[in-house]
């Protein structure tokens, strides 16, 4: 399965290439920074284009089309590659490489193709909780239905939205190899498309699931002789979320923790949202809530999740938005676990038993940014592929303004590390981070390119102090 789905992915980026570009761009950049890290807000939310750690230089292309084809059905695709030479490595990213075809109200991507999940402010957040576009974008097929779709017969009082897909994970990870993401999510909102209110809710489910372990595991606790289930009925339990405690606990098919749990590492959010759609501005309010281990349900850990409010001016100038977030994810439904809804506890997000190097893609977090791994801060002295600080508050602004030609985008953000259960950090370890971005068209040899320069820097005791910055212009090819 494998080989078909890296066959079928070279295949789709041999076919975009071979078609007629459109909107070609060409980037070349560098970072820099005082220390071993690069400023948080620099990197993060990057969709694994700029380095967690060192100095370095990039360059990139990226091209796109977009075909209608009739009044239902379009096409198109997308390729965006990059290198980044770093001091001790250099590393070729195809960052995004898809097709895509829509018929109706359904569309359907292979690909990588960048993607987020959860509601919250789409371009100024600090990270959706599980899926916040900081990691490489995954090889999936994705059907998604984009826009909230309203049958006629509701006169678009109430509009649904979703996906269904099914991913590759990276084989360079320590723990397992061969191993698959299924991912769904369904969305709804009350009120019409142009009404002054609009209510919202839904969820997404992420499952790791499948593969091989690279691990010793002697007593058949990840798996059964080194496999992970992944029959036809296995994924049947995957999507339903299905407990195999209530089948019967099944350890002479599975490994122990599966055989008497669920097939696969659950996890997403809960959320609901609701929106204010003046004249001149609207007011955008959302809570997503996580749920992981079960505390969710049974409302022990319900303090966690992320808090949001965005205000977005409709205009061309000044102050076009503001977002301000609260995250906190301290509780994770206590310090004690027994299997009872009283005692629901250490959840331990992100992190797992079977897939030890956790909530990651290509050595970088899928989910808020917030929650870092061993490899991204000093407050272990290792470096490896899980979270060591998953257990964190932190308030967060973005500011996004425009001056004339000029485009800024401020983001700030102070967090607290509590530390582990029995392991507290007395007082918390705080962090302080600031990025301020800003872009401008600029006439360059007759091309009409784009100038974007961003600095950033953190002080506190995650990690040492840094300063740092990047450049980088874009010129268009046509």
């Amino acid at each position: 399965m494998r080989l078909c789905a890296t066959f079928f992915f070279l295949l789709m980026a041999f076919c975009a290439l071979a078609q007629e570009k459109k909107a070609p761009s060409f980037e070349l950049g560098a970072g820099i920074s005082s220390g071993k890290y690069m400023p948080f807000w620099l990197r993060a939310n990057q969709y694994g284009a700029v380095p967690t750690k060192e100095s370095y230089a990039t360059a990139a292309v990226s091209f796109s089309d977009f075909v209608q084809v009739n009044k239902r059905a379009s096409w198109g695709y997308g390729v965006r590659a990059l290198v980044n030479l770093a001091e001790t490595r250099a590393d070729v990213l195809l960052q995004e490489a898809y097709l895509n075809g829509r018929f109706g109200i359904f569309e359907l991507q292979a690909g990588r193709k960048k993607q987020l999940q959860g509601l919250m402010d789409s371009t100024l957040s600090s990270g959706s909780i599980i899926w916040s576009g900081n990691a490489l974008p995954m090889p999936m097929i994705n059907l998604v239905v984009q826009d909230y779709w309203a049958p006629k017969f509701v006169q678009g009082i109430v509009g649904f939205k979703g996906n269904y897909a099914h991913g590759w994970f990276d084989n360079q990870r320590s723990d397992v190899s061969n191993f698959y993401l299924h991912q769904k999510s369904f969305y709804g909102r009350l009120g019409k498309p142009n009404g002054l209110f609009k209510f919202y809710g839904g969820f997404n489910h992420q499952v790791q699931w499948g593969g091989k372990l690279k691990y010793a595991d002697p007593g058949n606790f990840s798996a059964k002789n080194g496999k992970i289930a992944s029959s036809p009925k296995d994924y049947f339990y995957i999507i339903t979320g299905q407990s195999m405690n209530v089948v019967g606990g099944d350890t002479a098919t599975y490994g122990i923790n599966d055989g008497w749990n669920r097939l696969g590492n659950h996890l997403g959010t809960i959320d609901v949202g609701m929106e204010i759609d003046w004249k001149k501005a609207k007011l955008f309010l959302y809570r997503q809530s996580i749920y992981e281990d079960g505390s969710l349900y049974y409302g022990n850990n319900i303090t966690d999740g992320l808090h949001g409010v965005a205000f977005t001016q409709k205009a061309d100038q000044g102050i076009i938005k503001v977002v301000i977030e609260y995250l906190n994810t301290t509780s994770q439904g206590g310090s004690v676990f027994n299997g009872s809804s009283v005692f629901r506890g250490l959840d331990n997000y992100f992190n797992n038993a079977v897939y030890r190097d956790g909530w990651t893609y290509n050595g970088m977090g899928l989910g808020t940014p917030m929650l870092t791994l061993d490899s991204e801060t000093d407050l272990t002295n290792t470096d490896g592929t899980f979270y060591d600080n998953n257990r964190v508050e932190s308030f967060y602004m973005g500011v996004e303004a425009k001056l004339g030609e000029n485009a800024f985008m401020l983001r700030g953000s102070m967090s607290n590390s509590i530390g582990w259960f029995g392991q507290e950090n007395i007082p918390a370890k705080k962090q302080y981070s600031v990025g301020l971005q800003w872009q401008r068209p600029l006439q360059l040899m007759g091309y009409n390119t784009q100038l974007k320069a961003t600095l950033g820097a953190d002080r506190g005791s995650w990690k040492p102090d840094v300063i740092g910055g990047n450049v980088s212009l874009i010129v268009p090819l046509n």
